[in-house]
């Protein structure tokens, strides 16, 4: 995934963030809550493993400092700070991310599906209740990983998107999140994760193959390796 490809998925997201405030996200909230989405165990439990594997149960940040501490470690050996380095883009771009979203759910204290529909308050107002729906948490943590790893390592995007695909999905599905609320920590993860780009002038880790003329006149095949640099 590319700078401009992740920039496209800010413009997108946020289209279809306001699309689903006005028209989406109601229909599907009332949609979940007539087949009792909110008891799903496939969703329920997949979203408890994920939050065990990212260490929710031993804090909040516990993987962000993982993959800080990890990328201090390695700056100590010359030839692993290339790993520092993408290790560090990943963990402040997450974290930064992780932030913004937070900040945000005290600016719009968002009611969750579940709480309007207890009230039986369709309007508007759920954007001024004491709330803290808008943007996703999860969405955010999960996507803030998803945007630096994908530009990172572009040929493993698609296995990449099949977490937050499923914390985005699991969110809405048990009416936690409006689909609104993980558009949103879409946009905010991708338009984190270009400020970062900028920040940290990284570029993806691939292997490249170059054609070099050989001693015979052939052409031969030779793997460059690219890596981030700072």
């Amino acid at each position: 995934m590319n700078r401009r490809q992740i920039s496209y998925s800010i413009l997108v997201s946020l289209a279809l963030t306001f699309l689903s405030i006005f028209f989406f996200d109601q229909p599907v909230a009332a949609f979940v809550q007539r087949v009792g989405g909110r008891s799903s165990a496939i969703l329920q439990q997949g979203t408890s493993l994920l939050e065990v594997i990212s260490g929710f149960p031993i804090a909040k940040y516990a993987l962000t400092y993982a993959l800080l501490t990890a990328g201090l470690i390695l700056f100590a050996w010359k030839c692993t700070r290339s790993a520092a380095w993408m290790l560090l883009f990943v963990a402040c771009a997450q974290f930064a991310t992780r932030i913004a979203a937070g900040a945000l759910k005290s600016v719009f204290e968002r009611l969750r599906p579940f709480e309007v529909i207890q009230a039986g308050n369709w309007d508007r107002k759920f954007f001024s209740g004491h709330g803290n729906s808008f943007p996703s948490g999860h969405g955010a943590h999960f996507w803030g990983l998803f945007f630096p790893l994908a530009f990172l390592f572009p040929r493993y995007r698609s296995p990449l998107l099949i977490i937050p695909l499923f914390i985005s999905v699991a969110r809405v599905g048990v009416n936690d999140h409006w689909c609104s609320d993980v558009l949103g920590s879409i946009a905010i993860a991708a338009a984190v994760t270009l400020f970062f780009i900028w920040l940290f002038r990284m570029k993806p880790a691939q292997t490249a193959r170059e054609p070099i003329a050989g001693n015979s006149g052939k052409k031969d095949i030779r793997i460059l390796n690219v890596y981030p640099q700072c």
